[in-house]
């Protein structure tokens, strides 16, 4: 599936509007905001349809999932949004993971767990705010992908350290930018790493540089060390380094509605995570020019990438970062 999903829910107490526009949402929070409300009303309906005094208004159908059969639950349902409640363990399994994966629902997961499995966006995290009319509202929000809440007065942020989450061509494109201004910079060898190495470097001004479509699960705790560093953290969570080379123009400009609505390209079936999607269409653009044909593997930049001119262009997409 793909596209915005606009779902409306209610009752004579509540009414709930939300969208989903990826294949993985989660809803998190406090106790009483009304997470497992909308999740019984949903049932609710499933059940006893109309004289259950609840009404659904969707362009797809809208199904809550549980129990030890919820894997069966699932294989029988297509093309649906499918809802779960914190209370079914199994969405922490890499079995339910490997289920999400080439799946064609979107699901929206009611959870405060750690989903390492799950590449769950940054962007599509929300808590349930208002009170009889409810909506989703983003828990982490950004100024041009830089994070959380940020005040633009001390935006741009100069890092004497820059850590990439990963070790490939992410990261050889930072190194190489850190390289002319006396920058730091360092691979963390995967996103669960961040928060451990950030203990090395108290006392320096950090950036944080990771694929924000997939790094749901890390998020807190990062947010949580910036809160306490006194403004020595910044975290800059573009959807992903591919994301970032597309939308600068560097390279065919030509797909930009891909670029620029995903959502209504990034198949479910097809992409775990928009990471993926966006790594197909660069791999795809840049197929026809040998010196830019962009690594599957990401194993090696090649060298256009790390060309001066080159640099100074996809920096001029990072404007919350002085570098």
């Amino acid at each position: 599936m793909k596209g915005i999903i606009s779902v409306t829910v209610k009752d004579s107490r509540n009414s709930y509007k939300f969208e989903l526009k990826r294949n993985i949402t989660v809803l998190t929070g406090e106790s009483g905001r009304g997470k497992t409300t909308l999740y019984e009303m949903i049932s609710d309906y499933n059940r006893f349809g109309k004289s259950s005094g609840i009404k659904i208004a969707c362009n797809v159908d809208v199904i809550a999932v549980d129990g030890i059969d919820w894997k069966e639950k699932i294989s029988e349902i297509s093309n649906s949004v499918i809802i779960i409640d914190e209370d079914n363990s199994f969405v922490r399994t890499a079995e339910f993971a490997e289920t999400v994966k080439h799946n064609s629902n979107y699901f929206l997961l009611i959870t405060r767990a750690y989903l390492e499995q799950l590449p769950v966006s940054v962007d599509e995290i929300y808590e349930v705010t208002g009170n009889k009319n409810k909506k989703f509202d983003r828990v982490y929000t950004d100024i041009n992908k830089m994070y959380n809440a940020p005040n633009a007065k001390k935006l741009p942020f100069k890092p004497e350290v820059i850590i990439t989450e990963d070790s490939k061509s992410g990261n050889q494109f930072f190194s190489a930018v850190a390289a002319g201004h006396n920058i730091q910079c360092i691979s963390a060898n995967g996103k669960s790493n961040i928060v451990k190495i950030l203990k090395e470097y108290k006392s320096r001004k950090v950036l944080i540089i990771a694929d924000g479509a997939a790094f749901g699960s890390e998020i807190r705790d990062v947010i949580n060390k910036q809160k306490l560093s006194s403004g020595n953290i910044a975290v800059f969570l573009p959807e992903s380094f591919e994301w970032l080379i597309l939308k600068s123009g560097l390279v065919n400009d030509t797909e930009w509605e891909k670029i620029v609505f995903p959502e209504n390209y990034a198949d479910s079936e097809l992409y775990f995570s928009w990471e993926r999607y966006f790594t197909d269409l660069l791999v795809s653009v840049t197929s026809d020019e040998e010196y830019k044909k962009y690594p599957r593997n990401k194993s090696k930049l090649p060298a256009f990438y790390i060309h001066e001119k080159s640099i100074e262009q996809i920096r001029k997409n990072m404007t919350g970062v002085d570098l």
